[in-house]
């Protein structure tokens, strides 16, 4: 885990939450990890979702990491109560904001959200959120530069914005 400084400028950069689930790209077929294992979600789960390639968490809400697992690895779960919360249009040759555009015109089952996006203005609003966030149960925030292209990994123009010590001003990274 590595600490981190925040840019000093956050002018052209967005946030959004970070969330507690299992990152699962929709291939425009199936779902599957970063580290490419096949999820096997039930049939209605996969039924109206787009032809195109996806980046998300499959989440059942703050706090439910464990309950989440535990669903989808029973055997025979019809995965209730789950959802895929996106955040990327999945698209190497696009700027951020133009993915989030591009998700906003996409047609998606009922079980499947689009995770808020911010423009943060200043260090004072990202802290703001980010504590609101945490208050309620998450994780923190992610921030990344919404001219940069898509990648699917943090580092360079996507950090993460995760408090190591709740009570310190400090940052993970």
């Amino acid at each position: 885990m590595q600490t981190i400084s925040l840019p000093p400028n956050l002018t052209g950069w967005v946030a959004s939450e970070k969330l507690d689930g299992i990152r699962a790209i929709w291939t425009g077929e199936f779902f599957m990890t970063r580290q490419g294992k096949i999820l096997n979600a039930p049939a209605w789960f996969t039924a109206g979702m787009p032809d195109v390639r996806l980046d998300g968490e499959i989440y059942m809400g703050r706090g439910s990491f464990n309950q989440l697992v535990s669903t989808i690895q029973k055997k025979g779960s019809n995965w209730d109560g789950v959802q895929y919360h996106v955040f990327d249009y999945a698209d190497n040759s696009a700027t951020i904001t133009d993915g989030i555009a591009k998700l906003q015109t996409l047609s998606l089952p009922s079980h499947v959200k689009l995770v808020e996006h911010r423009t943060i203005a200043n260090h004072d609003e990202l802290d703001a959120w980010e504590k609101q966030v945490v208050d309620g149960g998450g994780e923190g925030l992610v921030i990344r530069r919404a001219s940069s292209k898509y990648r699917g990994t943090f580092g360079d123009g996507m950090l993460k914005v995760k408090r190591l010590f709740p009570d310190i001003e400090r940052w993970q990274g």
